[in-house]
């Protein structure tokens, strides 16, 4: 089995094992969070690989229907990001908050950063390594403060509880 593979199915596994520690009360909230960053997702991705900036060799799943690569950014990444929410202290004075953004921003971004480096599973194509870094941390930062308000906007709406509200 190559590295990637092993990679691949270990992000699944533990993407699936991570829905049981989900408590049942914040379901709603997990799955809303996980379709935001999905779809968010799927546009940015899909718009760096039509114009080349990354691409992804080693694709397992439906491979003939895209050129992303389908496990790491549309079901370890979102589920990262709803940890984020599942996670998020409403209560915390700003720089918590910060932190808590910066903390799993990084996680992706240096996830993507190890699998463009040692892997065959994602590859910069323009830039150099430090101008990836920096495009990570600032598109990311975009996605996640978008998808935040989204999902606080909905949570408004609806009676969705967000990070550690009172119920």
């Amino acid at each position: 089995m190559s590295v990637e593979l092993f990679i691949l199915i270990a992000i699944s596994l533990s993407s699936f094992v991570s829905i049981f520690y989900i408590p049942k009360t914040k379901y709603r909230l997990a799955f809303i969070s996980f379709l935001a960053f999905e779809a968010t997702t799927w546009a940015s991705i899909n718009i760096l690989v039509q114009t080349s900036a990354i691409s992804f060799p080693v694709r397992v799943i439906f491979t003939k229907a895209t050129q992303v690569g389908f496990i790491q950014n549309f079901l370890f990444f979102p589920m990262i990001y709803a940890w984020f929410m599942l996670l998020y202290q409403n209560k915390a004075a700003l720089i918590g908050k910060m932190l808590h953004y910066i903390v799993f921003i990084s996680v992706i971004v240096w996830t993507i950063y190890f699998f463009s480096i040692y892997t065959e599973l994602e590859d910069f194509t323009k830039g150099t390594a430090y101008t990836q870094l920096i495009r990570l941390y600032i598109s990311f930062s975009v996605q996640f403060v978008l998808c935040h308000l989204y999902v606080h906007w909905l949570s408004k709406k609806t009676n969705l509880i967000v990070g550690n509200e009172a119920q």
